[in-house]
């Protein structure tokens, strides 16, 4: 379940400035209420006689960072109800966007109906419309808020004017037994719903950036000629202006991959440069330390090469150490 305070709004007369709302997100049910001021106490008492009281206790609490949503009043309140409460990043509405959008959809459905131009009478018309988001059909789940939290549709006034038949419920258990049958297969098709929903969402929110891309060269006037590989994984060109570029973050695994890579590469590397080394350097000291060859030196040398060995140092078979000494 979201929580979230929306106001201040405009009040006369000592009235109401704030909605204090609650959306459950499997069936988007809702639940507000006008308050003069949304501290601590207001909202714990809310959430008891609005929310715990007529629907149970939730099992999780999902808030942003303000000081009347994540206080002791309500930590308590939560550890009592034996639930969880979750606050998201701070300064990121989209967390809790579901009950950020059924603010946006009240304030709508009030403004049509306000009768000053000084809009005062707001608080007057806070139930009806949420009677009405509950009736209504929701775009996400194709049912009614109602439908998939109670079983059935509510009523609206202008049935009246249509002849609908009465139909008789029979015996209890019976019709407890439907009523949970539809329950379940309502919310089965809701689920269904709601990730078709996600699904079209998300093309329009994921198609906005292509990459990631490698800059080949500028291509003047603030362009630039990008490469990617594409599906058939043959290299693609194309200019593009800095304006669409952004920088690409490789996330943190990959770079670990990499890097570890790199460094059994470099000790593979250096391995075999060490053996190179090794083999250069015996060569040269078995070549000097044959018999009947003479290290000639030239006018001029300052420096001469010399076998020696070394007690500190456990050498294996066929290593040799090359010490360079100073000529006096």
């Amino acid at each position: 379940m979201a929580l979230d305070v929306a106001g201040p709004l405009p009040t006369s007369d000592g009235g109401p400035r704030y909605v204090i709302a609650a959306l459950e997100y499997v069936t988007r049910y809702a639940v507000a209420v006008t308050v003069k001021q949304h501290t601590a106490e207001n909202v714990a008492e809310f959430l008891m006689k609005h929310v715990v009281l007529r629907f149970g206790p939730f099992r999780e609490l999902l808030t942003d960072g303000a000081l009347e949503l994540t206080g002791k009043v309500i930590e308590e309140l939560v550890v009592l109800l034996q639930a969880q409460q979750i606050n998201p990043v701070p300064y990121r509405p989209q967390m809790i966007g579901l009950v950020e959008r059924f603010h946006r959809s009240w304030k709508d459905c009030v403004a049509t109906y306000m009768h000053e131009d000084a809009q005062r009478d707001w608080d007057v018309w806070v139930d009806f419309t949420v009677y009405a988001f509950n009736s209504g059909q929701h775009s996400t789940v194709k049912l009614s808020p109602n439908e998939l939290m109670m079983g059935r549709a509510l009523r609206s006034p202008n049935e009246l004017l249509r002849s609908t038949g009465v139909n008789e419920a029979g015996e209890l258990t019976a019709y407890r037994r439907q009523l949970l049958t539809a329950m379940k297969s309502s919310r089965a098709c809701a689920e269904l719903a709601r990730t078709s929903e996600q699904e079209r969402q998300a093309k329009y929110y994921n198609r906005k950036w292509l990459g990631p891309l490698r800059v080949v060269e500028p291509a003047g006037y603030d362009n630039f000629l990008v490469e990617r590989e594409d599906v058939s994984g043959d290299p693609e060109r194309f200019i593009a202006h800095v304006s669409f570029l952004v920088t690409y973050h490789t996330p943190v695994v990959s770079l670990q991959r990499v890097a570890a890579d790199i460094e059994e590469q470099l000790l593979h590397e250096d391995a075999a440069q060490r053996r190179a080394n090794g083999e250069a350097a015996a060569a040269v000291v078995r070549a000097a330390a044959a018999p009947g060859t003479a290290a000639a030196s030239a006018s001029g040398t300052k420096r001469r090469e010399r076998t020696v060995a070394s007690p500190a140092v456990q050498w294996g078979p066929g290593e040799l150490v090359v010490e360079l000494r100073r000529r006096r």
